[in-house]
């Protein structure tokens, strides 16, 4: 791939990790959910992550799917999330 094209899909990328860190802070901050709950529920599920990696991880938007969806269910959003962030990326 040319740099150019590498360059032209980390900018259309951005939204999509826009979207969904926004999401993720959004739902954890209406739920009263603090980085320590959710790196002890992933500890519970076998997942070591800080809470300070997962801030700057939630933050940058930039963990994998796998990560994405273990938050999702930590977070009890199955049904809501994926229509939820898709409406974030149309209205960006």
């Amino acid at each position: 791939m040319k740099q150019e094209q590498s360059v032209e899909n980390r900018k259309i990328l951005s939204v999509y990790k826009q979207s969904i860190a926004r999401y993720i802070r959004s739902v954890m901050a209406l739920n009263g959910v603090k980085y320590s709950c959710m790196s002890e529920a992933l500890a519970d599920k076998g997942i070591v992550i800080s809470e300070a990696n997962l801030r700057n991880k939630v933050s940058k938007g930039m963990f994998p799917a796998d990560l994405l969806i273990a938050l999702i269910e930590i977070l009890q959003v199955e049904q809501t999330a994926l229509p939820a962030i898709i409406e974030l990326i149309h209205n960006d």
